[in-house]
């Protein structure tokens, strides 16, 4: 049997398999010189081009159009049918480029932000997706700044702030003011301010020494600081990136999104022993199912997931009873605070609530090149 090649991040073969594989992906979209939304991470290409001066059809095959993404009927179903989510991050083109007002940014850059969110509604108006199943983020701030419809995707800001410019240690050097201001509590705070229905964040705020680092509340995932965590957020959902396989199960057990780069079918068992369940959300487990998959030795556990993936009832195909009985479980064991009756309307075959904890590919499969 050969082994799992894991496919090139943000192009149509990852996002397929990382959306079948979990509750949903990441993926990151610019904007090309002839307006089309295309699927690329960083500010320059391999052959050292600004995506945003090229015409879509000029750039690198392995830069696909988010258009192109949207046309395959196996990407999409998982949204429509099954209750999948997507985090849409929009990148701001690099100053050199000449483009949203280069070096200066000012109106031009808020045009350019602009555009793509009106492009990214206009793509998926045709698609009958759940209200709670898709949002827009982006590290640059005039995001916030967007004119959107009622029935426009919401809006989130990604912190610390990182540039279009510099390689990975120069863009998160001087990040570090940002990130020293901005506690978790506080960032939180700003987003529900803005009206964001979630809070994209670095890990970092919540393991290691890092998050010592902080003005303000220490937060963690596990013992008082995750009480404090989960007593200032109230449920409030934070999507945590990178969800490390070696924290998946304690990101889930906090009720927090863990948003993973390793979606290898072959990765059974994870670092912490527990056997890898993949769909929490979107095909989820009752207390037994849990109890019986923790139970089963590690020799044993892929034939197990195999199984359980075959019996269990998928979220798309409960009655109404059993979402609102699922739903309600999770209100309780992880303190949800928003009205029950708001969260429950949320409630259908292809949406969950906005809290709903989550396992979501980054950049689709995983990340594979940048940083």
């Amino acid at each position: 049997m050969s082994s799992w090649k894991k496919p090139r991040e943000n192009t149509i073969e990852s996002l397929v398999h990382g959306i079948k594989f979990s509750d949903g992906v990441e993926f990151d979209l610019r904007l090309s010189d002839d307006e089309q939304l295309v699927l690329y991470h960083n500010s320059i290409t391999e052959d050292n081009r600004f995506p945003e001066c090229e015409l879509a059809e000029d750039l690198p095959d392995y830069i696909q159009t988010f258009d192109e993404l949207l046309s395959k009927k196996e990407f999409t179903r998982e949204f429509t049918e099954e209750g999948k989510f997507a985090c849409i991050e929009l990148k701001a083109p690099h100053p050199n480029s000449g483009k949203a007002g280069g070096w200066i940014r000012g109106m031009k850059r808020l045009e350019h932000m602009q555009k793509m969110v009106d492009l990214v509604n206009e793509s998926l108006d045709g698609i009958e997706i759940g209200s709670t199943s898709a949002v827009i983020y982006s590290f640059e701030k005039k995001i916030l700044q967007t004119k959107r419809k009622p029935s426009d995707l919401k809006i989130s800001r990604l912190m610390p702030y990182l540039r279009q410019w510099g390689n990975e240690f120069s863009q998160r050097t001087l990040a570090i003011p940002s990130y020293v201001m901005n506690s978790l509590p506080r960032l939180m705070e700003k987003n529900k301010k803005n009206g964001s229905p979630m809070l994209p964040c670095a890990l970092e705020y919540l393991d290691g020494y890092t998050r010592f680092l902080n003005i303000g509340t220490s937060v963690g995932i596990e013992g008082k600081y995750l009480q404090k965590l989960n007593r200032l957020r109230g449920g409030y959902p934070v999507y945590v990136w990178p969800g490390k396989p070696e924290l998946e199960r304690k990101l889930w057990e906090a009720g927090l999104t863990g948003m993973s780069d390793d979606f290898s079918p072959e990765l059974v068992t994870l670092p912490s022993g527990h056997a890898r369940w993949s769909r929490p959300a979107t095909q989820p487990l009752s207390n037994d199912d849990l109890e019986k998959l923790d139970s089963t030795p590690k020799e044993h556990h892929a034939e197990k997931i195999d199984e359980m993936k075959k019996e269990i009832t998928p979220w798309s195909e409960f009655s109404d009873v059993e979402r609102i009985a699922f739903t309600k479980d999770w209100i309780k064991r992880w303190g949800w605070k928003r009205k029950e009756e708001d969260i429950l309307e949320e409630v259908s075959e292809n949406s969950l609530p906005w809290e709903s904890v989550r396992i979501v590919g980054h950049r689709g499969s995983g990340k594979t090149h940048g940083w």
